[in-house]
């Protein structure tokens, strides 16, 4: 009777996890309560950097904390790029977000909360106003795709864009290859993305300065 007991238990836990699971953005959907993605920035062949993404659930809602770092030297020219943010989910929708970023040597804080209007946000100590439509250009969820404004994750800049999916792709990521679906956002930012069938991003990749930069899943 207690085996019984602590198999119905765990079976009940198992469930709720896998409802609350079920209204999580993104990669988060079919994934333990707490996972962690680690990506590598390459400029061209050359690694410059890590990008890691932790997702939690917390309860009824979704934690997201990214923390980037880049060290880039091109002949005499040394840049650096250090960025965090936290993002809070709940069923589906970005609730708040708070952002501090030193952009080689430039300091920015943004911090952006969801009110009736839309979005309150504080950038570098001076208040604007979002629309609800907006988000930022957080790309570990596939939610970054359904949006045709995108705000900037460092100052808030606003994007115009439109996404398409460019086709089923193999890519190496994760250490293995894995079938993709490869989307493109255009606009005033342009991105690849490529997304696993559980929403997982294995790979962005951009222009920046003539160069291609490149995150991919480690």
């Amino acid at each position: 009777m207690t085996t019984m007991r602590t198999n119905c238990a765990t079976l009940s836990a198992a469930l709720m996890a896998a409802t609350l699971l079920a209204g999580l953005p993104g990669a988060a959907s079919a994934q333990a309560t707490a996972r962690t993605l680690t990506y590598q920035i390459l400029m061209g062949e050359d690694p410059i950097g890590t990008e890691q993404v932790k997702i939690e659930l917390q309860g009824d809602r979704t934690k997201v904390t990214v923390t980037a770092t880049t060290r880039v030297k091109v002949l005499f020219i040394n840049f650096r790029y250090d960025h965090k943010r936290e993002e809070m989910w709940k069923g589906g929708v970005l609730e708040s977000m708070t952002a501090t970023t030193d952009d080689d040597g430039t300091p920015h804080k943004m911090d952006m909360a969801r009110d009736p209007g839309g979005y309150q946000l504080v950038v570098d100590g001076k208040s604007q106003q979002a629309p609800a439509s907006a988000l930022p250009l957080t790309l570990w969820t596939t939610d970054v795709l359904k949006h045709r404004e995108l705000l900037s994750v460092i100052d808030a800049a606003p994007y115009k864009v439109a996404s398409r999916k460019i086709g089923a792709e193999t890519v190496e990521a994760g250490g293995k290859a894995t079938e993709a679906a490869h989307h493109r956002i255009e606009g005033d930012v342009e991105r690849d993305l490529w997304y696993a069938a559980d929403g997982t991003l294995l790979k962005t990749r951009f222009k920046r300065s003539g160069y291609d930069i490149t995150y991919v899943l480690k």
